[in-house]
């Protein structure tokens, strides 16, 4: 099949960039797969090695014209395009999924999703299917630790004003005997100095740094909550308004493997919804 995938946010290693990097490379092993819109330099390169081809979003915006069998969107994008089937992925209840108005499918990446959608977007539960995240589990797979006297966190996530009260709630907690690791870009949270807390740019190769990890940490259930079980390492799904407030994130094998892994993820986009609908 000729697949487009949408996404207006890959100008920076984050949650949806990801999704669509892992689920675009499974795809291309058997279907030629398009990836549109704003670039980043780095995630660029990652889908042309992973075999994507990416669509530049230029202006004008809607000049793609080219016929899709399928086309899978989020972050509701500036144009619909000209695909046989459009779905839906809303990965968040934030305003930036806000969901596109009037498709027939659409999927949730978490139950929780599917509620938001239909009790705020009025939007039918016949049209919506929870189909969760999917993780590489050819990329994230166990390590040896470093050996080392403190306990190492690790927190993959963009340095925002979302997560202000997380970084806080670690901040807080940092010391020589837990000591924090960051990766994301900075998009104006306020993390305090401290010997004990390391701050550094995203990196496509995460899971050197999650499987060295004796906690990773996020909000919600998120892609670093999958990649930490795939890496048998334990991690914590905080509430972001009272982080304090958490679930140790460890679930049993097989059902993460059912639900999680980016094979099973396609198989059912692809199986439950495009051919099945």
């Amino acid at each position: 099949m000729k697949i487009l995938l949408m996404c207006e946010g890959m100008s920076y290693l984050s949650g949806s960039p990801v999704y669509y990097l892992t689920l675009g490379r499974e795809l291309a092993k058997e279907h030629e797969v398009y990836l549109f819109s704003r670039w980043g330099k780095n995630v660029r390169q990652i889908a042309i090695e992973y075999n994507i081809k990416p669509v530049d979003n230029l202006f004008p915006l809607n000049t793609l014209t080219e016929r899709f069998d399928l086309a899978l969107i989020s972050q509701k994008p500036f144009f619909m395009p000209n695909a046989n089937r459009v779905i839906n992925i809303v990965h968040s209840e934030y305003d930036c999924e806000t969901p596109t108005d009037r498709l027939d499918h659409y999927i949730a990446i978490r139950p929780e999703i599917k509620e938001h959608l239909i009790e705020e977007h009025n939007i039918p539960a016949e049209k919506i299917k929870v189909i969760y995240n999917g993780v590489d589990l050819e990329k994230f797979k166990p390590i040896q630790k470093t050996e080392r006297d403190y306990i190492k966190v690790v927190i993959p996530a963009t340095r925002d004003i979302l997560r202000q009260k997380l970084f806080d709630y670690y901040a807080e907690r940092a010391s020589k005997d837990f000591r924090i690791y960051i990766y994301g870009s900075n998009f104006g949270a306020i993390i305090n100095d401290s010997e004990y807390i390391s701050l550094n740019e995203p990196t496509f190769h995460i899971e050197e740094h999650i499987g060295d990890a004796d906690i990773v940490a996020g909000i919600l259930l998120g892609r670093v909550n999958l990649e930490a079980r795939a890496m048998n390492v334990m991690s914590r799904i905080h509430n972001p308004e009272h982080p304090e407030e958490y679930q140790e994130f460890y679930p049993d094998w097989k059902e993460f493997v059912e639900r999680h892994d980016i094979k099973n993820v396609a198989k059912q986009i692809l199986n439950d919804i495009y051919k099945h609908n």
